[in-house]
């Protein structure tokens, strides 16, 4: 099955726009958010987080259904574009979600294009720690903007590194539709 849509998913550490640049490829360019949030916060609500607690571990395997449930929901509705947001670290976990979303596409028959959002550690910090994060049950703990590990290592031939420190949400989310519409002129030459 081949289909139009395409799947863009956004990566990067928590705080540095995922969710932002996810809004403007929405409003702009007619993408629906399907951000990490949207699956952790039934779970983050009915835990009351504060954005430092510790999750436990039950709380991630209750996200874990709900995840494989809205992934198999997305592979019935082919014809839509989405943009998926998540902090992927260099985990056998995270590792394993990477794959479920790439698979997740390639059933759809959807371009999949994945975007590792990079930033400064200053910029970074100024973004973490905005108090409206809390409105959506994230993280603002400031040790998040330190480097706990590597983000996940990503081999694709769509694969789209961007450097947003400097970068307004608009610019971002314009410079992810001109890789697209690079990927897809390519293909139209083979």
């Amino acid at each position: 099955m081949k289909s139009n849509s395409t799947i863009i998913y956004l990566t990067g550490k928590p705080g540095v726009g995922k969710y932002t640049i996810a809004k403007e490829l929405a409003k702009s360019y007619g993408f629906i958010i399907c951000d990490n949030q949207l699956i952790n916060n039934p779970i983050f609500e009915l835990l009351s987080y504060n954005g430092y607690a510790k999750i436990p571990s039950f709380a991630w395997d209750a996200i874990a259904r709900i995840r494989a449930e809205i992934f198999k929901f997305l592979t019935r509705v082919p014809e839509v574009s989405y943009v998926l947001t998540n902090c992927l670290a260099e985990t056998e976990e995270d590792r394993e979600l990477y794959e479920n979303v790439r698979a997740m596409a390639e059933a759809r028959g959807s371009l999949f294009v994945p975007v590792q959002l990079l930033i400064n550690k200053e910029e970074h910090l100024k973004r973490l720690t905005q108090p409206k994060r809390r409105e959506r049950w994230k993280s603002i703990d400031p040790q998040d903007a330190e480097d706990n590990g590597h983000l996940l290592s990503i081999s694709h031939p769509h694969f789209f590194e961007l450097e947003i420190s400097n970068l307004s949400p608009q610019a971002s989310a314009s410079n992810i539709m001109k890789h697209i519409t690079r990927i897809n002129s390519c293909q139209k030459c083979i």
